[in-house]
C-alpha cells in the first residue's frame, strides 16, 4: 500500500505475539545465520550476512549491560536485607537470601550473554585484509 494513500501502515510486529516481540528485543542471536553448514558459497553468504547484521549488536550490548547492572543492584539490595535479618533472627528460613541468590543467577546469565555478544561483535568487526 503506498504511503501517500493516507492509510496507516501496520507494522509486522502488530501481528506477532508479545513473547516473540520480547524475544527479538532481548535475544541478539536470532539475527544471525549458521556459517558452519553448507557448501563454501553458502558459508560465505552466511558470513557476509552475519557481518552486515553486526551493526545491531551495540544496542543489544547496552540492553544486556542494563540488565546486568539492574540484576546486580537488586541482588545486592536483597543480600543486605538478608544480613540484616540474619542478625535479628535465628533458626528461620532466610527468604531474602533465596531472593538474592535468584537475582545472582540472573546476573550471572546476563554476564554470559554480554560476553558472548561482545565476542561476536569483535569477531565480526575484525579486518579481513
Amino acid at each position: 500500500m503506498p504511503r501517500s494513500s493516507g492509510a496507516a501502515v501496520a507494522s509486522h510486529y502488530d501481528d506477532m505475539p508479545l513473547s516473540l516481540v520480547l524475544f527479538r528485543y532481548l535475544w541478539p542471536f536470532w539475527l544471525f545465520k549458521d556459517a558452519s553448514r553448507g557448501d563454501r558459497v553458502a558459508r560465505a553468504a552466511a558470513y557476509r550476512h552475519n557481518r552486515s547484521m553486526r551493526i545491531y549488536l551495540p544496542g543489544y550490548l547496552m540492553k544486556w549491560m542494563f540488565s546486568c547492572v539492574t540484576a546486580f543492584a537488586i541482588a545486592s539490595g536483597f543480600g543486605s536485607l538478608s544480613t540484616a535479618q540474619a542478625a535479628s533472627s535465628t533458626g528461620s528460613v532466610d527468604v531474602f537470601a533465596i531472593i538474592a541468590a535468584g537475582w545472582g543467577i540472573i546476573f550471572a546469565c546476563s554476564v554470559c550473554v554480554l560476553f558472548i555478544t561482545s565476542y561476536i561483535y569483535f569477531y565480526l568487526s575484525r579486518n579481513d585484509a
